[in-house]
């Protein structure tokens, strides 16, 4: 009977069958199967599931009989929650199961149920599915609630309406046809993320993707994932969710994507996200807040910067204007964008900055100068601050042969059709002649004494750092690189192993002078600056005699010495971000003096009613010494050719000369003078700072026997041409006798001691260590100076001169200090 109801069940189905494959069955060919629950022998399971067997609930028990799974107790009056026989299919991970049809074949016996239901775990089996009888059925599972099963479902084949609790009812065989197929895992999500303006690096996270084993993850700086960040090009990171991603620019954009993986196969990419700080973006109002240096700026309409604006980046769409004014700022953590037909506008002394060296610009900037006043046959020094500036674009009116760079210590003509490259090499430009009417508008009346020109630099602006190469023993004409003022003591210290001196700027002081054809500029034109200070060139600063301010401005050039082969250094952490310090050429103003360092100085004029004019200055600095310093002396540079004014050091002729601290009044340092006019000269203090604010100058004047005093009045002189090195001295005592006294910085309270023992001198403190010894006789002569002792106690031998007094200048380690008479 059992073998005639399988095949007719068989044939009836092989429409509805035709469809999957069988996934679970079982014949159930056995004697007494029910012993076991579940039974399991003989089943055959595809190898992508795990299933239970059958297997019957608590209500029903099992019964034996051969080759069928038997069960009694089934209820009489309606369905029981525990009467059933029972079938889970697990898929494996990974796997899905897309069901087609249950086909089973049944047996009653006389007293057994009558009532029959399929029902599955997918709704809590409340549910019946298809129809089925005693004998058997073929029951469709093609429904939506049984496609894509993932997760242990359980089918059941209730049973009740039984005539009497030994009646029995068996299912003879069964069948669960359908499709196992691979789950890919699903696709990961991904959420925006903000980075730091300056962050070279996140910290990538995500939520689990469902059956995913691994993950693999692209991170590019395009968002068609071409250019692929190192080391993240379809990178496997494994079963986790986090990566940390390495190796971006300060402040570059990138994007990532990410795909989940399994056995089965990968998923398809996320979402894309690009990871990168906050935009505001300006269109007649900001997006996000007003820009802060967090934030990328990007302007979509028109706007004026009339003050300080700082930004992470700024992109400016094509067709957008945006202006800086004159003495504003836009400071850019990272790069500038200026696309298509933008424009984008520096006014004069008006400054670009930008921090990370590393940042990329694109597009041209227009940045305007206006110079400082000139006159007939003048030049400008310019180092311009955008790339693939034409010279004769840039003063088109100057005629052909009067641009020069220099190299190897003399001028070198160039073509006006070269461009200023390389970055940071300095040039001369001539002034157009007066008195003509230039095509582009440009003139000027000849009349008027000075003439400041307009231009304009247009170009990619430099950023980053910038090495010029130098030769060893030279004079170099370099400049600003940028499109912002540098500090130049911060290019001093940078550069402080090659660079010799100090600074030399051209200030349009004199009128040229002409022999033959050419014209010759004084070389009293150039105002010097090291980290001492620096010297004007004129009594007036409105005639272009001020004060260098330490402030190099966008577009200016300079002379400076290279003691050694090597390059001088330029970058971003010179830049000067305050606005209205970018205006300088050589207007008056008070230099910035580096933090916590002590300067005490003294600035001499030498004149003549002739207009003869040159100062140098001399400085007692934290950091110089007494020797020549290379940071704090700076020679005169090549002499004027009528005059030049100079402080003496180890036969150096100084304009700037640093001596070292602590000040000690019977210092002194010799003055020297060359003229080739005979005339009545005039040597006075322009301006003093530190302590010399209270301290008196004295100028001696060995070829007069005089000392005098320049606080009271200016030294008036007469002199013949020539070069006079030994006539002048500056001092800071009036006379002989005043050396006896305890100086006025004599405010030491320490124990101390001097002993003599034959020819030598025994110095004891008590309490705290000795710094200097300084030995002067009476005539004020330095017969002994040692520094940096940095003990208690030393001695001093070998002093040849006896019977006589000696004055002793003790210094010690607090800088306090005393003056002593030792009758030696």
């Amino acid at each position: 009977m059992k073998q005639f109801l399988r095949v007719l069940l068989f044939c009836f189905c092989i429409p509805s069958l035709s469809i999957g494959q069988s996934i679970f069955s079982n014949p159930i060919n056995g004697v007494n199967p029910n012993d076991s629950n579940p039974y399991t022998s003989g089943q055959i399971v595809s190898s992508d599931i795990t299933v239970s067997g059958i297997g019957r609930g608590s209500g029903i028990f099992g019964i034996n009989a051969n080759n069928r799974y038997d069960a009694r107790s089934w209820k009489s009056d309606e369905l029981d929650s525990n009467t059933y026989f029972e079938f889970s299919l697990t898929p494996n991970p990974t796997k899905e199961i897309d069901f087609v049809s249950f086909v089973y074949t049944g047996q009653i016996s006389e007293n057994g149920p009558t009532r029959f239901a399929l029902r599955s775990s997918v709704d809590g089996f409340t549910s019946d599915v298809g129809t089925v009888l005693a004998t058997g059925a073929t029951v469709s599972l093609s429904s939506s609630n049984f496609q894509n099963i993932s997760s242990p479902i359980t089918f059941r084949l209730y049973g009740w309406g039984a005539n009497a609790g030994t009646g029995t009812f068996s299912v003879n065989d069964f069948e669960f046809r359908g499709i196992v197929s691979c789950v890919i895992s699903s696709v990961p999500i991904l959420t925006e993320i903000a980075l730091p303006c300056l962050a070279t690096s996140f910290e990538l996270s995500w939520n689990e993707s469902e059956d995913a084993l691994d993950y693999f993850i692209d991170v590019a700086t395009d968002s068609d994932f071409v250019n692929s960040l190192s080391g993240y090009q379809n990178k496997e990171i494994g079963n986790v969710l986090m990566e940390s991603i390495l190796g971006l620019k300060p402040g570059e954009s990138c994007f990532v994507r990410l795909r989940s993986a399994n056995s089965c196969g990968v998923s398809a990419n996320s979402n894309t996200i690009r990871v990168s700080p906050v935009e505001t973006i300006y269109n007649h109002g900001w997006s996000n807040g007003i820009p802060d240096r967090n934030k990328k700026v990007r302007f979509s309409s028109d706007f004026l910067i009339d003050s300080a604006l700082e930004a992470c980046s700024c992109q400016i769409d094509s067709g957008v204007a945006v202006k800086v004014e004159s003495g504003s700022v836009l400071q850019l953590e990272n790069e500038l964008s200026v696309l298509g037909t933008a424009s984008l506008t520096f006014e004069n002394d008006a400054s670009l900055v930008q921090v990370n060296d590393l940042a990329v610009n694109t597009g041209d900037i227009i940045y305007r100068r206006i110079t400082a006043p000139m006159k007939n046959f003048d030049f400008t020094y310019w180092s311009s601050p955008v790339k693939n500036q034409v010279l004769n674009i840039l003063s088109p009116n100057t005629f052909y042969d009067k641009y020069f760079s220099f190299a190897d210590n003399k001028w070198v003509t160039e073509n006006g059709n070269s461009t200023m490259n390389p970055a940071g090499k300095g040039f001369i430009i001539r002034v157009p002649k007066p008195n003509i009417a230039y095509a582009n508008g440009e003139y000027w009346n000849g009349v008027d004494v000075y003439y400041k020109q307009q231009v304009q630099f247009v170009g990619m602006p430099y950023n980053g750092i910038i090495n010029i190469s130098v030769l060893e023993g030279q004079n170099n004409l370099i400049g600003n690189p940028y499109p912002s003022a540098v500090d130049a003591d911060s290019f001093i210290l940078k550069n402080a192993s090659v660079l010799y001196g100090a600074l030399y700027f051209w200030t349009h002081n004199s009128t040229a002078t002409k022999t033959g054809n050419q014209y010759f500029y004084n070389s009293d034109d150039y105002a010097t600056y090291n980290l001492t200070g620096g010297t004007r060139t004129a009594v007036e600063a409105s005639t272009g005699g001020g004060f260098p301010s330490g402030k190099i401005a966008a577009g200016q050039s300079f002379f400076v010495g290279s003691k050694v082969a090597g390059s001088f250094e330029f970058n971003n952490a010179m830049r000067i971000f305050q606005p209205g310090l970018n205006n300088q050429f050589f207007k008056n103003e008070k230099t910035k003096e580096r933090e916590n360092v002590a300067k005490n100085r003294i600035w001499l004029n030498f004149t003549s009613a002739k207009g003869v004019f040159k100062q140098l200055l001399v400085g007692y600095i934290d950091g110089a010494t007494n020797d020549l310093d290379d940071l704090y002396d700076g020679i005169s540079f090549n002499g004027n050719s009528d005059v030049d004014f100079y402080s003496i050091n180890k036969i150096k002729k100084l304009s700037i000369q640093g001596r070292a601290l602590p000040f000690y009044e019977l210092d002194s340092v010799p003055l020297g003078y060359k003229s080739k006019l005979g005339d009545t000269f005039t040597i006075s203090i322009d301006q003093v700072d530190g302590l010399f604010n209270k301290r008196q100058i004295f100028l001696e004047d060995k070829s007069n026997g005089v000392i005098h005093n320049l606080g009271k009045s200016p030294y008036v002189f007469s002199t013949q041409n020539g070069e006079y090195n030994e006539r002048f001295v500056l001092r800071y005592t009036s006379a002989k006798e005043s050396v006896l006294k305890n100086d006025v910085f004599d405010n030491s309270k320490q124990q101390f001691e001097i002993a003599i023992q034959g020819n030598q001198l025994n110095f004891k403190s008590i309490n705290v260590d000795l710094s200097t010894v300084f030995i002067y006789d009476l005539k004020g002569a330095l017969l002994y100076q040692r520094t940096r002792i940095d003990n208690r106690q030393i001695v001093v031998s070998n002093l040849i001169l006896k019977h006589q007094i000696l004055i002793v200048k003790t210094v010690f380690g607090d800088n306090t200090s005393r003056t002593d008479k030792v009758f030696f």
